[in-house]
């Protein structure tokens, strides 16, 4: 179990490094020699496994820091492009295009061309021709992956070393037959058992075990998918740890589970689940799953449950030294904590249900009972208990009918999966045969689909919940302590334990009342200081600032549109027992500037909302509009000022009219000064050209020491007249590094001169405050 405390220090290094990136690698040698050296010093010792965790730690920094961060071909980013290289991957047939991961040797930018490496994702037409291993010539526009509201696609790719993508494309096949001679013929095999089901079955079935069987669940209809996330039955759809975990027991029960073919059937069912990856095309997350689950296997054939946190972390530490950013993979979390949960819970739960059912039946019935729920019930409260915190954070909702649903579809999962199986390599010699399989499969995913269809349509079947990012990493590292703690029962541990129950009210009264100070002392330290606070928010290629006033008002600009990241940038700024916002201030009824003001709504209560007065037919500008009724709303036009009695001052300059609903957003912008003391902050949105100008002509002279760039520093989006008049000391830019206008424009930023620019898109959020003379600005990264 000692390795669990390596898998520790080995993974808290590669997320430190992750995060303090301005070590060089030089440093982490250094704490590399001289962990060895203490380690070897103390071999002897009772800290002799403190010093090797450090050890690992040092290691998996230097690990994280030698990982390329970026390619050859990224460098080119933001331009048209023709690049020649090999296809890679297995091809992505979508309704709308096909997707491959490209191996770029050479690129051709129109004044010149390059040899380069590093690869590419590429979004090409809808065509039959082309395979795994052709030589390609592909022009389109190379751009940066987007970053999502609750899904980086750029962290996403770079687990694959993508960063790059190719849009807009025309390609040409060059030459064929360049790759793997052994993974082409499995894609060829794959390729094959795919047109089976296609021809033995109709949709959605068909599309249904492609998914189960193959882990190509994309012919599935977005709108099955969305019942099956919503009943919380989506990890029957691709292959996954839940359905790799059912996969290992089932062929455990197959090959024998006596004593004395313990092992036997262990072999021979890992032979079984490498053959079975090595079919289905051997990807990241297949390959995760299996390696997981056969650590069930191997503990089972032990007989010794207690080997899983071990065995789990020797996996973690293999996985994270090939690729360090596996540990940022969805996949890999849900299948390491389902793995974890079937390897801890299930036993316990079997218990606790034996417990409650010997009240009411005999022993045999008991044992008969048990053995019916097991994979019904058991394993699935397993698995979804330790699954369930990241399904909320990363997806946002909890279905209230996952464990009755998992109830009625899981016990027929076992037999899809054999059954299905069979009729798939029948299908490749006996048709006729597997031709009747698949029918009696057939009745099984009809089943399925139906029970999912069924509930999904209940109002109830989901529940929209957010978890703060850190109470999910305190949640797991408190129950996989735990876990490791109950297996491994370290002297210390046990005295601790004794001691506690020795002193259960005393301990009780002390731990309440450290609790209630760490609270105070939460409470004390969020309280107003004095300083006005302004945060331009790392929120996407949106509009979204929020500042706190010396008294500790809040108010909020705009917010973007995407609701997790706005509402998670405002908790990680309020006091956690704050859930007002003072003053809400929308300079436009843009979607993407006010997209995730209906989120907000319903988690804060609004003092008073600013708006132009300017009419909307987006179905998103209605929502907001019934949610801020029952508020305060204020049409707000140039002229219009607030005071706060702490001394600050918000003027709006522009526009001049309310507008209507035939006027240009970006010419009748709120145009926001924030004034305190001699300091001066302007808020500009998506403020044009056109309505700079005209608040010059107005006499208007918003003099301010920061500025905001106007929509993101486009091309044509600053006035020099404009900038002449504000005399801004610091510049301000909100934007995505990922967005396809290309923001900010080249000339754009050449027009500030020596003014400082801070941006969120490469510095994340950028952190304002003033006394009202001086100014101090720190940013994210």
């Amino acid at each position: 179990m000692r390795l669990v405390y390596l898998a520790f220090g080995w993974a808290a290094g590669l997320i430190f490094a992750a995060n303090i990136t301005f070590l060089p690698p030089i440093v982490w040698l250094i704490a590399l020699g001289a962990s060895f050296f203490f380690a070897w010093q103390l071999s002897n010792t009772r800290f002799r496994w403190w010093w090797l965790a450090l050890l690992m730690f040092a290691l998996a920094g230097y690990r994280y820091q030698i990982v390329p961060q970026t390619s050859v071909i990224s460098d080119f980013n933001g331009q048209g492009a023709t690049i020649e290289g090999i296809i890679v991957s297995e091809l992505d047939e979508r309704d709308d295009r096909t997707q491959f991961q490209l191996d770029a040797e050479i690129i051709d930018i129109g004044t010149a061309i390059y040899e380069v490496t590093g690869r590419v994702l590429v979004n090409a037409p809808i065509t039959g021709d082309m395979t795994y291993g052709d030589r390609v010539r592909v022009t389109g526009a190379l751009i940066i992956p987007a970053e999502y509201d609750t899904f980086s696609y750029s962290d996403y790719l770079a687990q694959q070393n993508i960063y790059s993508i190719l849009d807009d494309t025309i390609v040409e096949i060059v030459s064929s037959n360049h790759g793997n001679a052994l993974f082409a013929w499995t894609l060829a095999i794959k390729s094959r058992l795919e047109d089976n089901i296609a021809q033995a079955l109709p949709d959605p079935q068909a599309a249904l075990l492609t998914g189960i069987l193959l882990g190509n669940e994309r012919g599935i209809s977005p709108n099955l998918a969305d019942d099956f996330s919503r009943t919380g039955a989506s990890h029957i759809i691709a292959i996954s740890g839940f359905n790799m975990a059912i996969l290992s027991g089932v062929l455990m029960s197959l090959f024998g589970g006596r004593d004395e073919r313990r092992w036997l059937a262990a072999i021979l069912s890992i032979a079984v689940l490498a053959s079975y990856t090595i079919l289905v095309g051997a990807n990241a997350a297949v390959v995760r799953a299996a390696i997981m689950s056969s650590m069930l296997i191997i503990a089972d054939a032990l007989n010794r449950k207690t080997y899983v946190p071990a065995s789990l972390a020797f996996v973690v530490i293999v996985m994270s030294l090939i690729q360090p950013s596996v540990l940022w993979s969805i996949s890999f979390q849900l299948s390491f904590f389902a793995v974890l949960g079937l390897a801890l819970l299930v036993d316990p739960l079997k218990r606790t249900f034996s417990t409650g059912l010997e009240a009411f039946l005999p022993r045999n019935g008991v044992r008969v009972v048990i053995d019916i729920i097991e994979e019904p019930i058991i394993v699935s409260l397993a698995a979804l208990a330790f699954t369930l915190p990241l399904t909320i954070l990363y997806f946002q909702q909890i279905s209230i009918v996952a464990l009755l649903v998992n109830l009625l579809i899981v016990p027929v999962q076992a037999a899809i999966l054999i059954v299905g199986l069979i009729a798939l390599g029948l299908s490749l010699f006996l048709p006729a045969i597997a031709q009747i399989l698949f029918w009696l499969v057939m009745i099984l995913l009809s089943w399925s689909i139906g029970v999912v269809r069924w509930f999904s349509d209940l109002s109830v079947a989901t529940v929209t919940y957010r978890l703060h990012p850190l109470t999910v990493r305190a949640l797991y590292l408190t129950v996989f302590g735990v876990a490791v703690m109950t297996a491994t029962r370290p002297r210390w541990s046990i005295r601790l334990s004794r001691w506690l129950r020795q002193r259960m009210v005393f301990n009780t009264i002390i731990l309440c009342g450290i609790g209630i100070l760490l609270l105070q002392g939460f409470i004390w330290q969020s309280r107003p200081d004095g300083l006005l606070h302004v945060w331009w928010l790392d929120i996407g290629h949106s509009n979204g600032v929020l500042m706190q006033t010396p008294n500790g008002a809040h108010i909020l600009v705009d917010g973007g549109r995407f609701p997790s990241r706005l509402l998670t940038s405002i908790g990680d700024r309020l006091p956690f027992h704050d859930r007002t916002i003072e003053l809400l201030i929308i300079t436009q009824p843009d979607q993407f500037d006010v997209g995730a003001i209906p989120a907000l709504l319903e988690r804060y209560e609004i003092g008073a909302v600013m708006i132009t007065g300017q009419p909307n037919q987006s179905a998103t500008w209605g929502e907001i509009i019934e949610a801020i009724a029952p508020y305060d709303v204020i049409e707000a036009q140039a002229g219009f000022s607030v005071s706060l009695d702490d001394g600050t001052d918000i003027e709006m300059l522009h526009p001049q009219t309310t507008p209507s609903l035939e006027d240009s957003l970006a010419d009748n912008t709120l145009l926001v000064r924030v004034v305190y003391g001699n300091a001066s902050i302007l808020l500009t949105g998506d403020l044009s050209q056109s309505a700079q100008r005209e608040i010059i002509e107005d006499g208007h002279l918003p003099y301010s020491t920061v500025m905001q760039l106007p929509q993101h520093g486009t091309a044509r989006s600053l006035s020099d007249a404009f900038l002449a008049i504000v005399q801004p000391q610091v510049a301000i830019l909100q934007g995505d590094i990922a967005n396809r206008r290309g923001d900010p424009d080249e000339a754009t930023l050449l027009q500030l001169g020596d003014i400082p620019l801070y941006r969120t898109d490469t510095q994340g959020a950028i952190h304002l405050w003033s006394d009202g003379n001086a100014l101090w600005l720190q940013t994210q990264n």
